[in-house]
């Protein structure tokens, strides 16, 4: 009896636990909004791209492959995931599309509204861009176009350097098939960022940062970004490259206020 009495017990704490979640994030009008743009930087010696003969699919994938980790156009940084954090109501996810470099055709497209609503479309041996973001507790569905099968490993991380990682996927995607693999709030918890890769081909790596809200960017060719529809309030500002770190920020958004905010990242 006092065995089933403390299962009960250690049943009903587990069920309480489970149901204290962090309150999603809300879709509303906002009033009096503001914006934030700014430009990221590189300074310093760029790694060399990663150079790969191709084993597996050659006829599909080419004889050789490169992987650009840190790309820039002079001192400019492209692909630089900028973040705000701590906002818990606000505009809508944006519909948004990123290819992945040639002569990859892979492409991350975000498809807004109440959701982030990931799809990865994997074409000529290519995920997507080297960076990109996902949320937590949403299925994101990949869609093979090659012929060939691409085996799908994803791993996470609690640490933004990426250095420590714990594998939660690892699934073949058949030619012409979709599915949807769920990124679980148990598969996720205290994680920060998930790297995606090909066990077939080793030059298919992706890294994404984990969102809550819809209020980050990419820096573009220009090293551009711009963040808008903010609600006035004290906001952490993030910018993160899975190669070259985290730097943050303190914001104050006032309404209607334009923020000028620039990051370098020096080697």
């Amino acid at each position: 009896m006092k065995n089933k009495k403390l299962l009960w017990a250690i049943a009903s704490v587990a069920l309480v636990l489970s149901s204290v979640e962090i309150q999603a994030y809300e879709v509303e009008n906002v009033q009096n909004s503001g914006t934030i743009q700014g430009q990221v930087t590189f300074s310093g010696v760029l790694p060399e791209p990663l150079r790969f003969a191709v084993k597996k699919n050659p006829e599909v994938c080419g004889q050789e492959r490169s992987l650009i980790k840190v790309e820039t156009h002079g001192e400019l940084l492209t692909g630089a995931v900028v973040v705000l954090e701590g906002i818990e109501k606000g505009k809508p996810f944006s519909v948004q599309s990123f290819s992945g470099n040639a002569p990859g055709e892979g492409e991350f497209r975000y498809l807004g509204g109440n959701a982030l609503g990931l799809q990865v479309k994997i074409k000529g041996c290519n995920f997507g861009p080297f960076t990109g973001v996902l949320a937590a507790d949403e299925p994101v569905q990949f869609e093979n176009r090659d012929s060939i099968k691409h085996t799908l490993q994803t791993f996470v991380s609690r640490d933004f350097s990426g250095r420590i990682l714990r594998t939660v996927h690892n699934r073949d995607i058949q030619p012409g098939v979709e599915f949807d693999p769920m990124f679980s709030s148990e598969k996720l918890k205290g994680s920060q960022v998930v790297r995606v890769t090909c066990n077939r081909h080793d030059f298919m790596q992706n890294w994404f940062y984990v969102v809550k809200n819809p209020y980050f960017a990419f820096s573009d060719k220009e090293g551009h970004f711009q963040i808008n529809r903010i609600p006035p309030g004290s906001y952490r500002l993030r910018v993160w490259h899975p190669i070259l770190g985290l730097q943050e920020k303190a914001v104050e958004i006032a309404k209607g206020q334009e923020l000028a905010a620039n990051f370098t990242y020096q080697e």
